[in-house]
């Protein structure tokens, strides 16, 4: 169990609870194992010989262990819950902590569904496991020894045949475990495509309705919901012929050791209270031999899981931050590219909304999900890109879709990894900054504007939560996003459904914007950040960020003219190069792409 294995370390901040489970688990099987002995004695030292005393004796032993068995039963399962849920919520801890370190690298091969699956229903089987599984096939194999021990005690011969019986059963279960643990472990994946099918069909709803493809999504997610279900039939078919054939071996094995015990108690080789004490035996021995299908199906998909969370805990973060990294109390926000190159790389380019878990490392393993336009994995997206910007200078970039101009920015906080080349912020290459530090100084609004559950407040202070309500408001004013917001029901404090469903677009961008705006970032990314908002509140967006980030280098991605008329630099993106750089009228003269973009706004 090379996937179980790992899991049992996370036993150990609750060793104690460990310590007193093992008690309580190993105490009741003695206790039952105590039952046969006494009878032994009842009938051969109390019955036979006429001696009420032994009686008595036998009697009182019994109701005592019963006792012992019931109390420490109890305390048995108030440790496997303690133990279960405990390692249950560190595995859930860690597995979310660790895939909060994954780059977009790493995200972009990741299946949302997949995530999900194993973040729940992954943890979960293996919390199972080690609530009523581990004690089960630990309560087994202790009866099972415990009983083969007192029947060599008290005739080796007839245990002979006990032994035989649990060889064949090994045999038995070796065959069930080698062919069933692929299957657990298909079925889960099975669950998290399911899954997957699930969260992208209810991320697209609207979508879905727009275009009337609900019966198109309703066949993908039966054919998701077929697939997992024969999956499932086919387990439940090994398991349905494990337990008749363990059923056979136990009646077949038990019949045999009692035909030849009642044998040896008529030839004189052994007393009525031995051959009782044996068959009780052989019931305590054999018994656990008819739960072994439920305790190995257990077994099997626990260890189907432990190895797919083993799996996930293993992706190392593409973005590893350096030995020694820099920590700087100012950034000025001077940004170089020297000859940068970067592609995509990863077993394959995954659709919009769509991802894959197969694990990523290198510098940018996957591509940017959702962006239409881009050449296939592994072709260069940027190809000797070079240009300087200084602190507090504007630059706009354009281009057709797919020119690689969100790629360029996205590579700024180092949310990817340059293939080639260098980018240097305050002249320092971003890959001996601290992550973390150099993202605190970066606001960042991307095409796709998330919005989380909660206040509009709480949205917009996502970044500073120690923000006051002044600055909130500031942060709104200058987004254009105040008013709105304040003919909401209850303003500031008014709910954001999931995914901010009960706001427009443009209102969506706007309080992204001011999210971005409240961090007062030395260094500002908007790529494509107005697109959804009307050319007039543009315009008063772009002069508000002008007043209250003078200062602030800023990066802007823009599809209108009139949004980069006032830009330091604008640098036109052709198929990963730079096919032009300039202010609005050098490149107006000089640049035919920039009049082609020119002339398809304004005419001639």
């Amino acid at each position: 169990m090379p996937g179980l294995r790992k899991v049992f370390p996370y036993m150990r901040p609750y060793s104690w609870m460990v310590v007193l489970g093992f008690i309580t688990t190993i105490l009741p099987v003695l206790m039952e194992l105590v039952t046969p002995a006494m009878l032994r004695v009842i009938i051969d030292e109390g019955i036979r010989a006429g001696n009420m005393g032994r009686i008595w004796y036998g009697a009182g032993m019994m109701l005592a262990a019963a006792i012992v068995g019931a109390v420490t039963t109890i305390g048995q399962g108030i440790a496997r819950a303690q133990i279960s849920q405990g390692i249950a919520y560190d595995l859930r801890n860690k597995l979310f902590r660790h895939i909060q370190s994954f780059s977009f690298a790493n995200l972009d091969q990741a299946q949302t569904g997949q995530l999900m699956t194993r973040i729940s229903s992954d943890v979960d089987v293996v919390r199972m496991f080690l609530s009523a599984g581990l004690a089960l096939l630990i309560r087994s194999l202790l009866m099972i020894m415990g009983s083969v021990a007192l029947m060599v005690t008290i005739d080796w011969q007839l245990s002979l045949w006990m032994f035989a019986t649990l060889t064949l059963a090994a045999v038995i279960i070796r065959v069930f475990l080698r062919a069933a643990s692929p299957l657990f472990s298909a079925v889960q994946q099975r669950l998290g495509s399911l899954n997957t099918t699930v969260q992208e069909t209810l991320a697209g709803i609207r979508v879905v309705k727009a275009y009337v493809r609900e019966q198109h999504t309703i066949e993908r997610f039966a054919e998701s919901n077929v697939s997992y279900m024969e999956k499932n039939i086919q387990v439940g078919r090994y398991l349905a012929l494990v337990l008749p054939a363990l059923l056979v071996l136990t009646n077949v094995g038990t019949t045999l050791i009692i035909w030849q015990g009642g044998l040896d108690v008529i030839g004189g080789r052994l007393s009525l209270g031995e051959l009782v004490a044996l068959s009780n035996y052989l019931l305590i021995g054999m018994s656990p031999l008819l739960l072994l299908s439920n305790i190995l199906s257990m077994v099997s998909r626990a260890e189907a899981s432990a190895r797919r969370l083993a799996e996930t805990l293993e992706i190392r973060p593409a973005i590893q931050p350096p030995a020694t990294a820099r920590r700087p109390e100012i950034v000025r926000g001077g940004v170089e590219f020297e000859n940068v190159a970067f592609h995509y790389t990863g077993s394959r380019k995954p659709a919009p909304g769509q991802f894959g878990l197969n694990g990523a490392g290198g510098s940018a393993n996957g591509t940017n999900s959702g962006r239409n336009g881009e050449r296939p994995v592994g072709e260069e997206v940027l190809d000797g890109v070079s240009f300087r910007v200084a602190a507090g200078q504007k630059v706009a970039l354009m281009g057709v879709t797919g020119a690689g101009k969100s790629s360029l920015i996205n590579l700024i906080p180092r949310f990817y990894d340059v293939t080639g080349g260098r980018i240097c912020v305050d002249g320092v290459d971003v890959r001996e900054w601290s992550p973390p530090e150099l993202r605190k100084r970066i606001g960042v609004v991307l095409q796709e504007n998330t919005l989380f559950t909660g206040s509009v407040r709480h949205n917009i202070a996502y970044g500073k939560p120690s923000a006051s309500m002044a600055e909130v408001e500031a942060a709104a004013r200058a987004a254009q996003a105040h008013d709105f917001i304040m003919r909401l029901p209850d303003g500031y404090e008014s709910v954001v459904e999931s995914r901010g469903d009960n706001f427009s677009g443009g209102q969506k961008q706007r309080i992204a914007i001011a999210r971005a705006l409240l961090t007062r970032p030395a260094i500002l990314l908007l790529d494509d950040s107005t697109s959804a908002v009307d050319l007039e509140t543009e315009v008063r967006i772009q002069d508000a960020l002008a007043e209250l980030l003078a200062g602030t280098t800023t990066f802007l991605v823009a599809q209108r003219i009139s949004s980069v008329l006032d830009a330091d630099q604008i640098l036109i993106l052709d198929e990963g190069k730079i096919a032009g750089q300039g202010t609005h009228a050098e490149l107006l003269e000089t640049n035919e792409i920039y009049r082609e973009i020119y002339r398809s706004q304004f005419g001639s």
